[in-house]
């Protein structure tokens, strides 16, 4: 009696389910790989690096509870001391006539930093942009951007007063932080509608 033909129809079916069950690891490794890609170290020392310079993913961690956003996108100079950036900034808002649905407002600004630091070649740097004065007390916005190797990025911005009167010190502001860590945030509504929408 001879042995039964193998078709192979059965050996492909076990094939597809053996690729179904390898998909999201191979997703996983793809996004791992992205990630270490697109958030490698453009500052390091002694290797020819990226003059693009990605900012992933900031929420303001001074005021938790909002949903505010950021990132950003720059370009390095050739000396790598300045960095041309801009940023998206994307933020949810309630309102009491739909306390149930959230507005998104998008914001594109654009900033130049200055390095800060010697640039020891370190993984750390940390980056300063001022821009101003403006009226009569002579307010400076100020924004300090502190790499920390990777994605992880933090931003801190205030506003000085350079005439320290009573009255411009009263429009000074505490210090805002934006960090990469805790992004993931609860919504407070259940639906979402556009609020304003910049380009």
């Amino acid at each position: 009696m001879s042995a039964p033909r193998r078709t192979g129809r059965p050996f492909r079916l076990k094939t597809h389910i053996l690729l179904e069950g390898v998909k999201p690891a191979f997703s996983f490794v793809l996004a791992c790989a992205f990630w270490a890609v697109s958030a490698s170290d453009p500052f390091a020392q002694g290797r020819p690096t990226s003059s693009h310079v990605v900012i992933p993913m900031l929420a303001n961690a001074t005021r938790p509870q909002d949903l505010d956003f950021q990132g950003g996108e720059c370009e390095l100079d050739a000396s790598r001391r300045t960095m041309e950036c801009v940023f998206q900034q994307a933020f949810l808002t309630t309102s009491s006539v739909a306390p149930d649905t959230c507005l998104i407002t998008t914001n594109r600004y654009e900033r130049t930093f200055k390095r800060a630091d010697a640039g020891t070649g370190g993984t750390t740097s940390r980056w300063i942009s001022t821009e101003g004065p403006v009226g009569d007390c002579g307010v400076l916005d100020v924004a300090t951007l502190q790499y920390e190797g990777g994605i992880k990025w933090t931003m801190e911005t205030r506003k000085v007063a350079t005439k320290k009167d009573a009255s411009c010190r009263a429009l000074e502001s505490e210090s805002e932080t934006l960090s990469w860590q805790n992004v993931r945030r609860p919504l407070p509504c259940k639906f979402v509608q556009p609020g304003g929408l910049s380009r």
